[in-house]
């Protein structure tokens, strides 16, 4: 009860909103200096003042295809394997690449049609020239080694080499995979004794599988070996397993900026038509001076959810649209709720001789309740969307939380505060018996200030 009552008791305080409207004012426009400065930061760091996803900026796409072995339970294994592959791309004219992953990779397809969807932006400095003939033949080869083979954990300790798979090799009594072995050791190991001055010697018969776990090959050579990494890192390479079953990679293929060219031109549409709609809509129920009020508010959530996505630097796609959209249905229902309650109050006999200001706070007051309960049943539930959903929704979520709490407080703070302003200007001061501004005698006021000061 204790809790209940101090909760009951906040609500019930007049906070006084519209009266410091020039602190409600400043909060936003702080968020704005800071996406600002922020977006200046990137520009001159990393290149671009947004993080836009390839959507917007066009790019390449390659295609994973895994078939019955792409499951719900191990397709984290196979993301961790391509952004690995993807942080370091060593293509055959000598160099090596960082690839930038755009966006969430997507799985598509089910059964023997499941693949998995990457789509990466073009590397900073390099020409579309080079990125066809060197980088996306790189990306696809490394895939195809890492992501399509069965690759080792190798050990070495005297004269014994373990090598150990996630798989069994010897499936069905299969010894095909350990020939391949041998005759990929058996051929490769003199280039490995020069690259790495190992001194090893084995030959087909030093090759078997360990009898108590047929996920290991052991390889005996006639020498001890000595540890070291770069051995290591030339077994691995040597001993990947072909996996005929595993599916096959293609792409590197140039992806439209598609949403550069349709669906932001469409978005850009839809939002100013809504927008209009909703003046007239609110004018003609309420006040023009409402309706103003509320477009401001909603660019201000727009402004916000921008500011942020600039300030952490989150990728920019077509998700991001449709959660802009979605946020002016939101906030716009709130600001309804106020000014319906505005309305209500200029026409109750309570609100003769009340100031704007006044009105705006008891309207504020009387929707607070309705408003907080509304903005954490839907924050909870789009919070546990963002925590439990896949990657593409958890991008998705993130806007909307922002423009869930911008909106939330356009609604209540900015829009009535805005109103209230606007009553105090041209015909509206009518609407309160406010007299007329007389420009002459506030100018004649200000003139004669510093001389009451001086006597």
């Amino acid at each position: 009860m204790g809790l209940k009552n101090k909760l009951n008791n906040l609500i019930e305080n007049d906070f006084h909103i519209a009266e410091k409207r020039k602190i409600v004012f400043i909060i936003p426009l702080v968020i704005l200096v800071i996406a600002a400065i922020m977006m200046i930061v990137f520009r001159f760091t990393i290149g671009s003042a947004f993080n836009l996803g390839t959507d917007f900026t066009g790019g390449y796409s390659v295609d994973v295809k895994l078939g019955n072995k792409l499951t719900e339970n191990n397709k984290q294994i196979y993301f961790d394997q391509i952004e690995e592959v993807f942080q370091s791309v060593a293509a055959e004219n000598n160099k090596t690449y960082k690839v930038e992953i755009s966006g969430a990779m997507q799985l598509q397809g089910s059964g023997d049609t499941a693949s998995i969807r990457v789509k990466y932006s073009q590397v900073s400095g390099v020409s579309e020239n080079e990125m066809s003939t060197y980088v996306n033949p790189a990306i696809v080869s490394a895939l195809e080694n890492t992501v399509l083979n069965k690759v080792p954990t190798v050990a070495v300790n005297g004269k014994t080499i373990t090598a150990t798979y996630d798989d069994v090799i010897n499936a069905d009594g299969d010894n095909s995979p350990l020939s391949d072995i041998t005759k990929a050791l058996v051929a490769a190991i003199e280039n490995i004794n020069k690259e790495t001055g190992a001194n090893i010697t084995i030959n087909s018969s030093s090759v078997a599988l360990n009898p108590e776990n047929k996920k290991q090959v052991i390889v005996t050579s006639s020498t001890d070996i000595s540890d070291s990494a770069q051995l290591k890192s030339s077994l691995v390479s040597v001993m990947n397993l072909p996996d005929k079953y595993s599916g096959s990679v293609s792409g590197g293929d140039m992806v439209g900026a598609t949403v550069s060219t349709e669906l932001l031109f469409t978005a850009i549409i839809a939002v100013v038509l809504a927008l209009m709609f909703m003046l007239a809509y609110i004018g003609l129920r309420f006040q023009i001076s409402s309706g103003l009020a509320c477009i401001v508010a909603l660019f201000h959530d727009l402004l916000i959810m921008f500011a942020f996505m600039a300030i952490c630097h989150i990728e920019i796609n077509s998700t991001f649209i449709a959660a802009l959209i979605t946020i002016l249905g939101y906030s716009i229902n709130n600001s309804i709720i106020i000014f319906d309650r505005v309305r209500e109050n200029m026409k109750s006999v309570f609100s003769k001789g009340m100031t704007p200001e006044k009105v705006a706070n008891k309207s504020i007051k009387d929707t607070l309740l309705r408003s907080i309960n509304t903005t954490i049943t839907t924050l909870v539930m789009i919070l546990m969307v963002a925590i439990l959903g896949v990657s593409d929704i958890k991008i998705f979520a993130f806007p909307i939380i922002i423009g869930l709490i911008a909106g939330t407080y356009s609604s209540i703070c900015i829009a009535p505060s805005l109103w209230a302003l606007f009553q105090r200007v041209g015909k509206n001061r009518a609407n309160f018996d406010l007299p007329p501004v007389d420009k002459k005698r506030k100018q004649k006021q200000k003139a004669t200030k510093p001389s009451e000061i001086g006597a």
